[in-house]
């Protein structure tokens, strides 16, 4: 609040965002629009472009959509790209909220408690880490499809999306699941069988490999 006051009704906040988050947003647009994916001279004393910003953004879908945007646009297309990744986390929470509840008004509040949890708005300044929490909750709906309704491939393909997301968060992600299976075998309305656990195991192994095509290069 005096922060706010001091600067006549502005915040204002210097760190990652700014120092890092925007201009690695604008580089990588340079470089996606002229097909350097080799390596990079601008980062650092020069380094390889794949390898340093797919951690940040190469496999984000939100930073592809401003990528269609004219370049003048590109920095002022964050904040707006930051509010679609809150209403995509919102959504996703909510589709998973909803099969574990009655009443639709609380797995809505259940997405926004997810949505705007503390890790959500304490890390906003981390711009890349939303880009996670948005499709999270798919991978819990894909493990729950398929052991409970037998759909096939469609954990697979949460896993795929995941690991080409973000690299890092999907290594913590392996292990959340793996907790996650084990908590809601104790559950009436988890219907698991050795079968389903090895279809589980299978399809996460391939899930992986289709993310192959980034994660190696990374």
């Amino acid at each position: 609040l005096p922060i706010i006051m001091a600067d006549k009704g502005y915040f204002i906040y210097y760190g990652d965002y700014n120092s890092q988050q925007i201009h690695f947003y604008k580089l990588a647009n340079n470089a996606v629009r002229s097909g350097s994916f080799g390596w990079n001279w601008f980062t650092d004393l020069g380094s390889d472009f794949i390898g340093s910003y797919s951690f940040y953004l190469l496999g984000s879908p939100f930073f592809w959509l401003s990528v269609i945007l004219p370049k003048a646009l590109v920095t002022y297309s964050m904040p707006v790209l930051l509010a679609l990744k809150h209403g995509f986390a919102a959504l996703t929470a909510y589709a998973y909220a909803r099969r574990f509840v009655r009443s639709k008004n609380a797995a809505l509040i259940g997405s926004l408690l997810y949505a705007f949890s503390g890790f959500q708005t304490f890390n906003i300044f981390f711009n890349h880490f939303q880009d996670v929490t948005a499709f999270f909750p798919l991978m819990l709906i894909a493990m729950e499809e398929c052991i409970n309704n037998n759909k096939r491939g469609l954990f697979a393909l949460t896993v795929a999306l995941m690991a080409i997301i973000n690299y890092f968060f999907f290594t913590g992600q392996v292990v959340f699941l793996i907790i996650y299976f084990f908590v809601r075998l104790g559950c009436e309305d988890f219907k698991a069988t050795w079968k389903k656990f090895g279809r589980l195991a299978v399809e996460a192994v391939l899930g992986t490999m289709l993310a192959a095509f980034l994660l190696l290069p990374s």
